[in-house]
């Protein structure tokens, strides 16, 4: 069993651990240490699996040290995602494609913008950052604007036409992706953020920067997703 596996499923169980109210909201969790040692593994399985769960916006780390169980408006996070077996297909069939085009767009956004892309990108950023201000909007179109407006400023129609090829799967996979961020205040903000860096690397002209930028959020998009597929 690979260690991403084990993390998996050591994040599953924590997950389910904290829906049962084992551990409640608010509470801190266990050490990595006694994690470890109740689940009968290394500490390395258990800092990839409470990553996954600070990427998911379920735990927070603070300051002193420790992890603990995000305050949330609602429960049943768990619940609220279903993936069936074709949807989590196509969705990873996807992502392994955005992992390719997106940091490049990000790249080539940063050298080739105009002053209309960035004003466009400034506005789906804004429209996004008033949706996540309330917790009951999925943000789905202002996340996707987004998006849509960064391959624009790639300026290459190939990319471009590849990106509204595609907005439907991206529609459905967002659909699936921002419904766990419902209600949970800091995880939105974590959001928030990551599409404001990538822009500011973008304004800046700092092509590499915004590629990495575009990877991060890329890299906690799928460790979200890892708990439900």
């Amino acid at each position: 069993m690979s260690k991403e596996k084990l993390s998996q499923i050591i994040s599953r169980q924590l997950l389910q651990d904290i829906e049962s109210g084992k551990y409640p909201a608010g509470s801190k969790l266990p050490t990595e240490m006694e994690l470890a040692a109740q689940f009968g593994v290394s500490r390395i399985p258990i800092r990839e699996a409470l990553s996954v769960l600070r990427a998911a916006g379920v735990i927070t780390s603070r300051q002193g040290g420790g992890s603990f169980v995000e305050e949330r408006a609602d429960n049943g996070i768990l619940n609220k995602l279903t993936i069936e077996n074709e949807d989590a297909e196509l969705i990873k069939h996807l992502f392994e494609m955005r992992k390719v085009l997106e940091p490049e767009a990000a790249y080539l956004a940063a050298q080739r913008r105009t002053n209309e892309h960035l004003e466009r990108m400034w506005n789906a950023l804004h429209w996004l950052e008033e949706e996540l201000a309330d917790a009951n909007k999925i943000s789905l179109e202002a996340d996707l604007e987004f998006h849509r407006t960064m391959f624009l400023a790639t300026q290459n129609p190939v990319m471009i036409q590849a990106m509204e090829n595609l907005s439907s799967l991206y529609e459905r996979a967002l659909n699936i992706t921002l419904k766990p961020n419902l209600g949970m205040k800091e995880k939105r903000k974590a959001v928030y953020k990551e599409h404001h860096d990538i822009l500011l690397a973008i304004e800046m002209e700092e092509p590499e920067l915004a590629k990495i930028q575009c990877a991060i959020h890329l890299r906690n998009v799928e460790k979200k997703l890892s708990l439900f597929m």
